[in-house]
């Protein structure tokens, strides 16, 4: 039997979500907790292996067992193993084709961010930018983003990808208020660091670095040299994935 699993997790303290060797991981904890609860090995496949620093709101995962799964019951049995860090939010039995990565239609990203003075309560899932932005410069920069491009210039240089053709559906920038805000952006599906890249691009439009219209210029080049740094994984959160069916 397959089974869908929502997963949510503050990943500061974890090494990505992928198991790897002595590290500490959501995945690790994740089948751990299953093992305790079903005394089975579970392997557990998700959307996406979100980096090092990186959280969610809410991620989409897909297991297999034989074992008797209660999919009201085992959420409390598996939350009150889990650190409180990490919390199942459901299981749901899901069609033998349905796969977590693989059946995804499209992801949303949200990369929080600051200007000004250090302000700790935001610290943990916002980026300081220590400066003040023109963020309409920024807002303008998303239009170019936005559709379907080769984006290997916002790609990290030691990607494995070949074909890096992704469609951006939606990018925008939100102000929260109080100096915070947040770009927000829905692709099809995203390159490794391909998010933080693009917001780093995006700082550089409201620093005066670059103009908006550069960008057009620097996916054209697909050369990773002309965007932006890569921002730090503390302000990357999956927001969510979307499924045509499960």
């Amino acid at each position: 039997m397959r089974y869908k699993l929502e997963i949510s997790y503050d990943g500061t303290n974890y090494s990505g979500f992928q198991i790897q060797p002595n590290k500490d991981t959501i995945q690790k904890r994740l089948e751990d907790a299953m093992m305790h609860v079903y005394r089975d090995e579970i392997d557990i496949v998700a959307s996406g292996r979100t980096d090092a620093g990186v959280s969610a709101i809410c991620q989409v995962c897909h297991f297999d067992t034989e074992c008797n799964v209660d999919t009201r019951r085992d959420v409390g049995y598996l939350n009150s193993i889990l650190p409180e860090n990490i919390r199942v939010l459901s299981i749901s039995e899901a069609s033998v084709d349905f796969h977590a990565r693989k059946s995804a239609k499209n992801k949303t990203y949200i990369y929080n961010f600051y200007t000004g003075r250090e302000i700790p309560v935001y610290d943990k899932f916002a980026t300081n930018i220590g400066y003040n932005l023109d963020i309409e410069k920024m807002k303008e920069a998303c239009r170019y983003i936005q559709g379907e491009h080769d984006f290997t210039a916002f790609c990290a240089s030691n990607t494995a990808v070949v074909d890096k053709v992704r469609i951006v559906y939606d990018i925008k920038i939100i102000d929260l208020g109080e100096n915070l805000y947040r770009m927000e952006i829905t692709g099809n599906g995203f390159l490794y660091n391909m998010v933080r890249i693009i917001m780093g691009t995006l700082v550089s439009v409201g620093m005066g670095k670059i103009r908006p219209e550069d960008i057009v210029q620097i996916i054209e080049s697909k050369n990773r040299a002309n965007s932006g740094k890569t921002m730090p994984a503390k302000g990357l959160v999956l927001k969510k994935v979307i499924y045509s069916n499960v």
